[in-house]
């Protein structure tokens, strides 16, 4: 065997480990990847090993200012989101330990990058590693942010004057968060614009018919995954519900 199949090989294998622990929503196997660049490689490799090779939706991650400082960034990170996780508003899922789940605003856009429309959005996501030395800026852009699922609520027109959102989260109809989207790059459609912008260099996005859905960044703090039925309020955008057993 040549060294440049052994290296095939080992990135193969590796690639498998980390999508088995995705899937099954395990903690991640040894990580090691050496940088950013690095890690948007062992991304692309994955969601296209999970998503079967199909043009995946987007997220950003690290959307606030203060958390970029924090991680010695210069701005968010981009991820993929698995094609079998979307899930629609009225949905019941089960959870794994530690799961969280983070209020987001998404655009839809054309299979150019277009702004089509906004939307409510929950996106499911969990980050665990085996080895804690492996919990690294480029292992989490590998492992694609922890991503899992998402649910997609209503899309409604896209209004530029939308900035800023008020959501409300009703656990039970009980009220247990209340918080507003701040990110870095401003509006929705500045987000978007960064969003696509960066995908295209990252190898992540590729122009088609197919529209795509645009997840933003967390609103707030991310909420404990309990059993019990959400409402999200997200005022001019509608709701999302969803139930956790």
């Amino acid at each position: 065997m040549n060294q440049s199949t052994g290296n095939s090989q080992y990135r193969d294998a590796t690639i498998d480990a980390i999508a088995s622990a995705v899937l099954s929503r395990r903690p991640l196997p040894p990580m090691y990847c050496s940088s950013v660049d690095d890690g948007y490689r062992v991304q692309r490799a994955l969601s296209a090993h999970i998503n079967a090779n199909k043009s995946g939706d987007l997220k950003a991650g690290v959307t606030a200012t203060e958390a970029q400082q924090q991680l010695g960034l210069d701005g968010p990170l981009v991820a993929s989101l698995y094609v079998g996780g979307r899930l629609d508003s009225g949905c019941t899922m089960s959870v794994a330990k530690g799961q969280e789940f983070e209020c987001e605003i998404a655009v839809v856009t054309d299979g150019s990058g277009k702004p089509i429309g906004l939307m409510p959005a929950i996106e499911v996501v969990y980050l665990a590693f085996t080895r804690v030395e492996d919990f690294s800026i480029a292992n989490a852009v590998a492992a694609n942010l922890g991503a899992d699922r998402y649910i997609c609520g209503g899309v409604v027109s896209c209004d530029p004057a939308i900035n800023q959102v008020p959501i409300s989260v009703y656990r039970d109809g009980v009220e247990i968060a209340a918080m507003t989207n701040s990110y870095s790059f401003g509006s929705p459609s500045s987000g978007a614009a960064w969003l696509v912008e960066e995908a295209r260099k990252r190898g992540l996005w590729r122009d088609s018919e197919q529209q795509r859905i645009l997840l933003l960044g967390t609103c707030g703090n991310p909420i404990p995954a309990q059993p019990g039925h959400y409402l999200v309020d997200f005022g001019r955008l509608g709701t999302v519900d969803f139930s956790v057993v």
